[in-house]
């Protein structure tokens, strides 16, 4: 069974992907700068769910534990954070980046990339042999953590290693509610996180917090 970890994962879409793991059967553990703020954490997010299968930890151990790896810090944080910890990373790992490269400073905005997307920017700031799979682009980081609302949408999954991205399914499609698509390589997450600072554009029109996709005629 795949041991699954979330680096940075006290915040807002790192608990809601925990939760949601945990509530399809999966051992997880979230890590923090902080372990007293991980296992803290934690301790919240079981008593929501009314077992124990979420536990906390410095971010260092959790990625010495793990062999599914979700970044799940700010996009401005995250190459750091992989630069940090890249000698902790190994081959038979995968990382699965969450991350999206908006701003908000003036209301929300694409940053633009060199490299095209944040994905493939960070894929450059990982260790060769450690496979990346981006996931969880497009959907709301709030609705995940609202186990009583259905998410009945799709969501995309890209990556340049096939075996990587199989594993990755092997443990996402136990959630309920997603349909998970098969998006390609790496280089068309330049298409998903634009597709993110849509649906952020269509919240704040429409006035809702959960604008999400389906893809019809597959």
């Amino acid at each position: 069974m795949e041991r699954i970890g979330l680096i940075g994962g006290t915040g807002v879409e790192g608990r809601g992907i925990a939760l949601r793991l945990a509530m399809a059967g999966c051992q997880v553990q979230i890590g923090s700068r902080s372990e007293d703020r991980a296992r803290s954490t934690a301790v919240q997010m079981n008593q929501q769910i009314g077992s124990q299968p979420v536990g906390g930890a410095e971010n260092r151990e959790v990625i010495e534990s793990s062999s599914l790896l979700f970044l799940t810090v700010p996009f401005l944080h995250a190459a750091q954070t992989l630069k940090q910890h890249e000698s902790q990373f190994t081959s038979d790992q995968v990382l699965i980046d969450v991350t999206v490269p908006i701003l908000f400073d003036k209301g929300p905005r694409f940053l633009t990339l060199e490299e095209g997307s944040g994905s493939e920017l960070l894929r450059t700031r990982l260790p060769s042999e450690v496979p990346l799979v981006a996931t969880f682009k497009t959907m709301p980081a709030e609705l995940l953590s609202e186990l009583d609302v259905p998410l009945e949408c799709d969501e995309f999954i890209c990556s340049d290693s096939p075996q990587a991205k199989e594993r990755v399914l092997r443990v996402l499609q136990r959630i309920e509610g997603v349909r998970w698509l098969d998006a390609g390589p790496l280089r068309f997450c330049r298409s998903l996180e634009g597709m993110t600072l849509l649906a952020i554009g269509m919240n704040r029109r429409y006035r809702v917090k959960g604008s999400r996709f389906k893809v019809v005629g597959i």
